[in-house]
């Protein structure tokens, strides 16, 4: 009888226990509930007042409570640069879309960016993984700069027309792009060029690219699924190389930055199979700058 006693004693305890767990959760839940819900309504009260910026960050912190997503995915719609105004040198942003697991028929993925540079209301971004291989040019043993190549043209009409959003391609702007002699035998660069998306420089290789720490965090690169699928040249640890836009030791060839992440200045014959890896400038300016 004790016994049985004691174990009815101990199951009512038991339960007590439980019933108090369950009650705090169930506040815990409601409480996070009625915090979340108060956010809301402090995001809809900003973004009625037209601070889009800290509606934005709100409805992003949201997650998939009520119709946060579709309310901060209206935002950027309206205002492409939203996502990237607090964006410093060395973070990693998503920006336009990519085929890159291999499988087309669940749509292209999110591109992931390096932000190299931020200069006022303008971000310099290297796609942070290899994202196609490709051509420098077609023609074996055929001099050709970087305003003539086929790289160059895939970059800025193919690339730049299936990634980005006509909102999006609004805040790329066109720069003037200097395309600097090779350092160490003079091989021509050619004349400078207006882009839209662009490979980095030689120049540019030596400022991102200089030390281990930026080799291994910046110039090594995974080549995409889709990249790799193909008959680009990838390591056993998924890198591969990529061009730069500057020449090489002779006009047909093209400087690269190799699976290890350093730069090779006597470069590769042009019709070799490389990474690329596009780069451009996106504008913050409540206007952008992809127009002009």
């Amino acid at each position: 009888m004790t016994r049985a006693r004691l174990s009815k004693a101990t199951i009512k305890k038991g339960a007590v226990v439980l019933t108090a767990v369950l009650v705090a959760v169930t506040l815990g839940f409601l409480v996070h509930q009625h915090q979340r819900s108060q956010r809301y309504a402090q995001a809809l009260r900003l973004a009625e007042s037209g601070d889009a910026s800290g509606a934005y960050g709100i409805f992003v912190g949201l997650g998939d409570y009520a119709d946060a997503r579709e309310r901060a995915a209206g935002l950027v719609e309206d205002d492409p640069a939203l996502p990237y105004r607090g964006a410093a040198k060395g973070d990693v942003v998503s920006f336009g879309s990519f085929e890159q697991d291999g499988d087309s028929s669940n749509g292209p993925e999110p591109i992931r960016w390096i932000v190299l540079e931020r200069f006022d209301d303008r971000l310099l971004l290297l796609s942070a993984d290899v994202l196609e291989g490709r051509q420098y040019n077609h023609v074996p043993f055929q001099d050709v700069t970087w305003a003539d190549s086929d790289l160059r043209a895939w970059m800025n009409d193919d690339f730049f027309d299936a990634a980005f959003t006509p909102a999006q391609r609004g805040i790329i702007p066109s720069v003037l792009n200097d395309n600097a002699d090779q350092s160490v035998t003079g091989a021509p660069g050619g004349a400078p060029t207006q882009d839209r998306v662009f490979a980095l420089s030689e120049q540019e290789s030596v400022v991102y690219l200089s030390g281990g720490a930026n080799r291994s965090d910046i110039g090594e690169a995974l080549a995409s699924e889709y990249a790799a699928s193909g008959a680009l040249t990838v390591t056993e640890d998924g890198t591969a190389d990529w061009w730069l836009r500057s020449p090489g030791t002779y006009g047909f060839a093209a400087q690269f930055v190799d699976a290890a992440g350093t730069p090779v200045a006597s470069g590769a014959n042009v019709d070799v199979l490389y990474g690329a890896r596009p780069a451009l400038w996106i504008d913050l300016s409540e206007a952008g700058g992809g127009g002009q």
